[in-house]
């Protein structure tokens, strides 16, 4: 589920970057997760970070989401640490059993307005009409009554969007949001991201799908622990990148889905 940091209400200046990644380093029992990690972005700009499993994606959305600290090095939002002064969603990985109780898509949706009224607060109905105006935004008004777990894996993931954009949120981290969605929907939801940081949301997504980050994001991370090349699409994802990314036995395989970049090999011998 959509997890999200408090939306303090002081203004946030429009002289800082929305997200800054500065020098960030990460190990795990001196084993490194994440090496000289740098870049930053502006309101408004896409970021796709892409490369093998354990390349450290996750790890990386996590520390822009406040959940863990770097070893070394600092994040910052809007000029600040995470948690404090921001207004960002963090849509995770996450299995289909969290379904499995009765709300409706639009009490999900009112969830994003807790941290404007508090915990223990009753929701009004300001709240009401701007959880209703963030389920128009992502397209699924008209689903406001039906129970979340009737849904589909691409009307999910809209209705979580929809509770950050509830929420206010002005940041959303997604960690591989096209996982088990047809090639429709995965068209749709980007088609939605463009949407959100053409009005100025700021957007990072951890992904695999290349076709697709080259279509929809115009700077892209390609990560094998340490960055191997930051950029526009054209720029990063090239053979010889891809190759030091995925490792020599990379292979470029075309779906339905998106083109893959697979660098494992399950049988050595």
């Amino acid at each position: 589920m959509m997890r999200g940091k408090r939306c303090w209400q002081e203004p946030h200046s429009p002289e800082v970057p929305a997200v800054e990644v500065r020098e960030v380093r990460v190990y795990k029992d001196s084993v490194p997760v994440l090496e000289s990690v740098s870049f930053a972005l502006s309101p408004g700009e896409a970021l796709a970070v892409v490369g093998p499993n354990g390349a450290g994606k996750t790890t990386l959305l996590s520390l822009i989401a406040g959940l863990s600290r770097p070893t070394f090095g600092e994040v910052r939002i809007f000029g600040h640490p995470p948690g404090r002064h921001v207004c960002l969603g963090y849509l995770p990985q996450r299995s289909q059993a969290e379904w499995n109780f009765p709300a409706t898509v639009l009490d999900v949706v009112l969830m994003g307005r807790v941290g404007h009224v508090g915990l223990f607060r009753p929701l009004t109905s300001l709240d009401r009409k701007k959880a209703e105006k963030a389920l128009k935004r992502v397209g699924l008004e008209h689903l406001a009554g039906r129970r979340v777990r009737e849904l589909s894996g691409g009307e999910q993931k809209r209705m979580l969007i929809a509770r950050a954009l509830a929420q206010e949120a002005r940041i959303l981290l997604l960690d591989e949001p096209l996982t088990a969605l047809d090639a429709v929907a995965q068209e749709n939801l980007l088609s939605l991201l463009k949407d959100l940081a053409g009005q100025g949301l700021t957007i990072i997504v951890a992904m695999h799908e290349l076709d697709l980050v080259a279509k929809y994001f115009p700077h892209v991370l390609l990560l094998r622990t340490r960055p191997i090349a930051l950029g526009d699409p054209k720029e990063v994802l090239t053979p010889e990148a891809l190759r030091a990314a995925y490792g020599p036995a990379l292979h470029l395989l075309p779906s339905a889905m998106g083109t893959w970049a697979v660098g494992d090999i399950c049988c050595p011998r």
